[in-house]
């Protein structure tokens, strides 16, 4: 054949089923899109895992995980048509998967009329309108743009599945990993939709399949979430088998020799392919015979590039929606098809690493440094750069190419850049001019042999030996260190998530990693300290001891009282420990004081910690599900169990007593802001509001829902018999939930002088049985106080509360040590007496609100606390008086003043002489300051010679000389009388300005002082209306205004009028004519005026009594 003019690619092609990728939803149904499909053995075991758990469990929802491009849409597609309707579609479908001689697939997957299969492709939005279009679609329905909530369309899938007119329903969710990236940014629906769809899934007899397809781990695309929801999600992922999707290298090399059609290949591909072949099965002796020829398959790619493209489509940045076979196809500079493009036939070798190294530089090198690769790949180009500078030769420029792309991507490949590999790729030159350019490379400080690989390296500018430092500091060390294992693999906690869903309690075991001896002295002591309730212990046994005596130990060590501790062993402990001293050895390493100058080697040691941790990592997930577990029983825990059954069976057991609580809010240890507000708030409604429904919360706050389920669904709060709204303790009937809670608190009041403080009934309910979380403990412990008010006293500090106030409430929030309890029994003569204080508070206005007696104590107690401070001071009461107050005051327990202390003060021999020897003493006391305001302001009344019935005319006359005086306080005082209306508050203002201050600060004395200035103020409010009586009357008359005051009630008469010119020397005669008669008596002027004042009161009388 002429090859003249042809080009590689003439003769090259990739085939069209690789090249374009697979739509689930486009392709379905389609025969053409099986051809070429190949059921590699991973794709394999994926259908037979799902069909097993289809079969022997009630799992119906998976989840696929693998690289981009790596064959699962593929899988979906040939599954979903191996269950199609169409029965020739079915049958290359089972071809191609081979399903004809599996009988799991045929149990699982029944087959007769076909499955309706459901295909989505995801989109950052929402699941559920996607969701129900392909259900729609695949049902023959048309669209339609109405909203359509997650339960109706979960309910819909169900009925469809189970509607005979199917065999079962398959939803595919193909990059379900968008639906779940919108969840996360906020865009999409709650991703709690997904654990719905699982639910209803399981129940629906085995009808409906849910398969979705992800990138990577479900975890990681909530990863930049907060704590909270991040484990929500993984409440989420628990619903999901998750089955890796990730091809071996070995599969992928045959997926890509059948991607590549070439018209023919040269002879010389073999020989290069069955080297590349063998240096790799020295490594993985697992690697096939056949894979030689697999390989040569792969021309005009490098045997070479063929085993590494499939590791390096699992990097990070190879995933960045590159495939393989993606890259195959690739136009861009420098890769396959550019290669293919400008290529003579005749000039044709192959597609070697040094080409892809071009590839990766031009187009992928920013991705790859933000990767965990790229410290490698920065020193890689370091190295290519130098050897470009300093020897110019192009040979050695691909050799370090070569070498810097085999030693980056060796990983997973069992590649190494050893001679065989490196005298394939560069073929045509003699292996001595091979070895001349690699010691060349060696002696440029650029490429390095590595013994223990065999095989050449990029060389890091490094002459630190790392495995003879690590060697040295295993060999002084001493083992593994288990707590910073721990520490850095962040073994996470496994929760008893069933028991979750049953008590609405979210509990969990933490799981640890120890020494056996170790674990077996915690076993014996272990108590919880960070909300957990028991552990899961992987125990290493350490080196000498077997594995048969590592389980008997670990057996007779395992405890379930008083706190569940599990001892498990590893299979694979032998491989945990040489990891984890390695681990030990390098964390030292890395802090050698050699290193500080060397950034090269220090970057070798992290890259082999980060190494070193990964396959830790790996080893412990391995090591907890294949662990032997122990129960305390003889049969250990099958092997690869779950442990959250086991930790929900422990939780049921240990928390036998736990009542069942629906609230996401409060049933937890530690409560979010919003739900300490919405908790503080329905604790003072359940103070303030016992009587009312719902405790009067109106529309839905936060609080109510609360309400709604700890205190209304349980019954806490209900109806009596009267139909009245109360707390009211449990029985059989009502909350019988929480009767054991109830029991155990009463049980701590032993007698009837103890006093439990409320942090002992809270520790108490937080321990087992009862386990009641820390965020609802207030409300439980303020019912318990509100259904046992007639039983039970309050004290703060030490001191009696006569009522719980919100501020209290608060305080107890804050630190709940201060307040304690007691216990009041209430026998028959005590119930008379309390009856009686209750009868005698309801005489002088205080009746109490609650129905028990022990209220009418309180009552009585708050009677005198809340009397206004002159009361709670005065000495003008009786002695009896004084003495009950000063006692009530002082009083730190209700039950020993009640009935201990006011008893001694009285001497009573009974309940009934006690009772009448208190009527009278506490009737004066609860009158004593409004007795005291009104003999105020009768003496007031009198000075200004009003009548008390008359107010209204004392108004008119105070306007009348209101503002006339020029004095402040005279004209304040004018202003008051002008409102006056014989209120409390009226008086109260008028003696507060006579004091000069509040009533809370009054004092006998400050009373006393009051009066007497008032007495100085009425007198000059009558001397003041005289000045008025007479101004401005007429010049034709005179006069006369006359205030006369006189004997020991102080009686003041007021006359003004007008003497007329007829009169006035009559006036003025007789005037003079008395003057000189008493002048004549050589008396004192003042006992002249009051001789005169006596003359003008019986004056006055006279002419009253005349008119009587």
């Amino acid at each position: 054949m002429n090859d003249e003019g042809l080009m590689l690619k003439d003769i090259i092609r990739v085939s069209r089923h690789y090249q374009r990728s697979i739509r689930v939803d486009a392709d379905l149904g389609r025969h053409d899109a099986l051809t070429g499909f190949i059921c590699h053995s991973t794709a394999a075991s994926v259908l037979d895992s799902m069909s097993k758990q289809v079969t022997e469990t009630n799992q119906r929802s998976f989840t696929w995980t693998g690289p981009f491009g790596g064959g699962k849409s593929s899988l979906a597609v040939a599954l979903a048509s191996a269950l199609h309707p169409e029965k020739a579609l079915r049958a290359k479908a089972r071809t191609v998967l081979n399903l004809d001689r599996s009988a799991s697939f045929d149990r699982a997957f029944q087959t007769r009329k076909g499955w309706l299969i459901v295909p989505v492709v995801g989109k950052r939005g929402s699941v559920v309108s996607e969701l129900n279009a392909a259900l729609r679609k695949a049902k023959g329905k048309g669209s339609d743009n109405r909203k359509i909530s997650p339960t109706a369309l979960i309910n819909e899938l169900v009925q469809t599945a189970e509607d005979r007119a199917h065999d079962g329903v398959l939803v595919v969710l193909d990059e379900m990993g968008k639906f779940l990236e919108a969840s996360a940014m906020g865009q999409g629906d709650d991703v709690y939709f997904f654990q719905e769809l699982a639910e209803a899934a399981a129940r629906a007899n085995g009808k409906l399949v849910i398969v979705g397809i992800l990138h990577q781990s479900f975890a990681q695309y909530g990863a930049r979430l907060g704590t909270d929801t991040r484990n929500d999600w993984s409440k989420v992922q628990g619903r999901y088998v998750d089955l890796p999707f990730v091809a071996a290298s070995d599969e992928v090399v045959e997926l890509i020799g059948r991607a590549i059609e070439a018209d023919r290949r040269p002879p010389w591909m073999q020989d290069a392919s069955n080297a590349v072949a063998e240096s790799i099965r020295s490594r993985r002796p697992a690697v096939g015979k056949k894979f030689g020829q697999a390989l040569s398959s792969c021309w005009p790619l490098h045997p070479t590039m063929a085993a590494l493209l499939g590791p390096i489509s699992k990097r990070q940045f190879g995933q960045n929606e590159r495939s393989t076979f993606g890259f195959l196809s690739s136009v861009e500079p420098h890769g396959f098809h550019s290669y293919l493009e400008p290529t003579p036939l005749k000039a044709a070798t192959w597609y070697r690493p040094d080409n892809y190294w071009d590839y990766l530089r031009a187009n992928l090198e920013p991705a790859i440094l933000a990767s965990p690769d790229g410290h490698r790949w920065s020193q890689a180009v370091e190295a290519v750069e130098r050897t470009e500078a300093k020897s110019g030769s192009p040979f050695l420029v691909e050799l370090i190419k070569n070498i810097a792309i085999i030693d980056l991507f060796r990983n997973g490949s069992g590649l190494a850049a050893d001679s065989d590999v490196l005298g394939s790729i560069f073929y045509k030159e003699p292996i001595s001019n091979i070895e001349k350019g690699l010691q060349e490379l060696a002696r440029l400080k650029v490429a390095l042999f590595k013994k223990h690989t065999g095989a050449w390296s990029v060389f890091e500018g490094s002459d630190f030996d790392i495995d003879a430092a690590i060697a040295q500091t295993l060999a002084a060390s001493s083992g593994v260190d288990y707590n910073h294992l721990v520490q850095l693999m962040g073994l996470h906690p496994v929760v008893a998530k069933r028991h979750y869903h049953e008590t609405g309690s979210m509990r969990w075991m933490n799981l640890a990693l120890y020494r056996l001896d170790e674990a077996e002295r915690l076993a014996e002591k272990f108590t919880p300290v960070g909300g957990e309730f028991g552990l899961f212990a992987l125990a290493l046994p350490g080196r000498g001891v077997s594995l048969k005596a590592a389980q008997k130990r670990a057996q007779e060590s395992t405890r379930l009282q008083p706190w569940p501790v599990l001892v498990g062993i590893p299979k694979n402990h032998a491989r945990i420990e040489e990891l984890g001293s390695e681990l030990v050895a390098l964390e030292i390493v890395k802090d050698r004081h050699e290193l500080q100058g060397d950034a090269v080697a220090r970057r070798e040691v992290h890259a082999r910690l980060a190494s070193v941790r990964a396959n830790l990592e790996e080893q412990l997930q391995v090591a907890v599900t294949n662990a032997h577990w122990f129960t305390g029983v003889d049969e250990p825990v099958e092997n690869g169990a779950r442990l959250s059954p086991i930790a929900s069976e422990l939780a049921d057991e240990l928390y036998s007593d736990a009542p069942p609580v629906w609230s996401e809010l409060v049933n937890r240890d530690s409560v979010s802001s919003t739900s300490v507000k919405a908790r503080r708030d329905l604790l003072h409604r359940m103070l303030d509001h016992e009587n009312v429904e719902s405790l009067g919360i109106e529309g839905f706050p936060a609080e109510r829902g609360l309400y709604e389920t700890l205190l209304g669904a349980t019954k806490l709060h209900r109806q009596d018999e009267d139909g009245v709204w109360r707390f009211m303790a449990p029985n059989k009937k009502h909350a019988s939930e929480f009767l054991p809670l109830w029991k155990a608190a009463t049980k701590l009041f032993v007698n009837a002088t103890a006093r439990v403080k409320a942090s002992a009934i809270n520790e108490l309910w937080l321990a087992p049985p009862y386990g009641v979380k820390s965020g609802i403990q207030p409300i439980i412990f303020t019912a318990f106080l509100m259904a046992h008010k007639s039983n039970v006293a309050v004290y703060k500090d030490g001191m009696f509360i006569p009522r719980i106030t919100d501020a209290d409430i608060d305080e107890y929030l804050q630190d709940a040590s201060r307040f304690s309890l007691r216990w009041i029994v209430i026998d028959e003569e005590k119930t008379h007496i309390l009856n009686g204080i209750a009868q005698i508070l309801s005489d002088v206005g205080h009746a109490a609100e609650a129905r028990d007696p022990l209220e009418a104590a309180r009552g009585l107690v708050a009677l005198v606390f809340n009397l206004p401070v002159w009361a709670q001071r005065t000495h003008q009461l009786s002695e009896t008086a004084r003495s009950i107050r000063d006692t009530l005051l002082k009083a730190s327990d209700p039950h020993k003043v009640l009935f201990v202390d006011l008893v001694a003060l009285f001497d009573s021999s009974d309940a009934t002489s006690y009772i009448n020897a208190l009527k009278a003493p506490i009737s004066e006391l609860a009158g004593a300051y409004e007795a005291m305001l009104k003999k105020v302001e009768a003496e007031m009344l009198n000075a200004l010679d009003a009548p008390a019935d008359q107010l209204n005319r004392l108004r008119i006359r105070a306007e009348t000389v209101s503002g006339i005086t020029g004095d402040l306080r005279q004209d304040s005082f004018a202003t008051r009388l002008a409102k006056h209306d014989g209120s409390k508050e009226s008086i109260e203002g008028i003696l507060s300005m006579a004091a000069n201050k509040p009533p809370r600060d009054w004092t006998d004395r400050d009373i006393d002082v009051a009066s007497l200035e008032i007495s100085q103020f009425s007198l000059r409010f009558r001397q003041a209306e005289a000045f008025v009586a007479v101004r401005g009357r007429k010049p034709n008359s005179e006069a006369f205004a006359v205030v006369i005051g006189a004997g020991s009630d102080a009686r003041t008469i007021t006359r003004s009028f007008a003497i007329t010119d007829r009169h006035r020397a009559a006036v003025e005669s007789k005037a003079d004519e008395i003057a000189d008669q008493l002048k004549r008596q050589g008396l004192d002027t003042d006992v002249l005026l009051a001789i005169l004042a006596k003359v003008g009161m019986r004056l006055t009388n006279d002419e009253e009594s005349n008119h009587v």
